[in-house]
């Protein structure tokens, strides 16, 4: 086991707990390693966040695009009424 594991108590709502509990059952891990693995993955998820705000910037830009040509194609249909 690491030296470097630092204790640390955490106040659950019964319902988490529980959900922790069955998970971590049905998984066969500890509740522990059932916390810690979440935990990290919540973190390694953050770090896509710039890499989602620049597909964001890309697909504004597209739909920005597709409502010009909405409107044009709209003034063209209503020009031809």
């Amino acid at each position: 086991m690491p030296n470097n594991l630092e204790a640390f108590i955490v106040r659950l709502p019964s319902e988490l707990h529980a959900k922790i509990k069955n998970t971590a059952k049905v998984d066969r891990r500890s509740m522990n390693n059932e916390i810690v693995g979440r935990l990290e993955d919540s973190f390694a998820a953050r770090r896509s966040v710039p890499a989602d705000a620049k597909l964001n910037a890309i697909l504004f830009e597209h739909i920005s695009t597709l409502e010009n040509q909405i409107e044009c194609l709209q003034q063209e249909l209503a020009a031809c009424r």
